[in-house]
């Protein structure tokens, strides 16, 4: 069975992302490293396979595209080890509009409820509709919770940032 794919637009403009250059875009629910690398755009997992490092963040040095992390190095359009390891990016499907790029997603299976949807859902019951955390690793499952009942109007989750610290205040307000 053919997976659908979902044209997202990733960036309103091509030329904030200079040549030579890659920043990190949010297509769907996914965050993608894009990069312009000698006239041309692409799009890249995020992620790098050995230690996660953010690659939208990441730098092109000498014709290579460097994981901020640990500098592990791959090709900034192919995504492909100089090395000839097994080990590169992802790429995905690209394509411009005017002066618009968009990527192309594998189209998300149906979300099926989970205890943290239960969560949330009870939260809202009780009154909650303002909540304020810092999203983590061991709560992404409950921030996306929060997420999906943003994107329905009962409540609204206020992020912050600090990076000692991961958590999630519950405020009920007076109707």
């Amino acid at each position: 069975m053919a997976t659908k794919k979902v044209w997202y637009k990733v960036l309103e403009n091509k030329n904030e992302l200079l040549e030579g250059r890659v920043m990190s875009v949010n297509a769907g629910h996914q965050v993608i490293c894009l990069s312009h690398f000698e006239g041309k755009y692409a799009a890249l997992d995020n992620r790098c396979p050995h230690q996660g490092g953010p690659m939208g963040e990441g730098s092109i040095e000498n014709g290579l595209l460097r994981c901020p992390w640990h500098g592990w190095d791959f090709h900034p359009c192919s995504g492909k080890s100089p090395s000839g390891f097994g080990d590169g990016l992802k790429t995905y499907e690209i394509k411009q509009e005017d002066n618009a790029l968009f990527v192309a997603i594998e189209e998300e299976d149906e979300h099926q409820t989970t205890i943290s949807d239960v969560m949330v859902e009870t939260m809202v019951n009780w009154g909650v509709n303002r909540v304020f955390g810092m999203v983590g690793h061991s709560n992404l499952g409950m921030a996306d919770a929060l997420r999906r009942q943003e994107q329905q109007g009962h409540l609204q989750f206020i992020g912050i940032r600090h990076e000692a610290r991961q958590h999630l205040r519950l405020l009920p307000t007076a109707s």
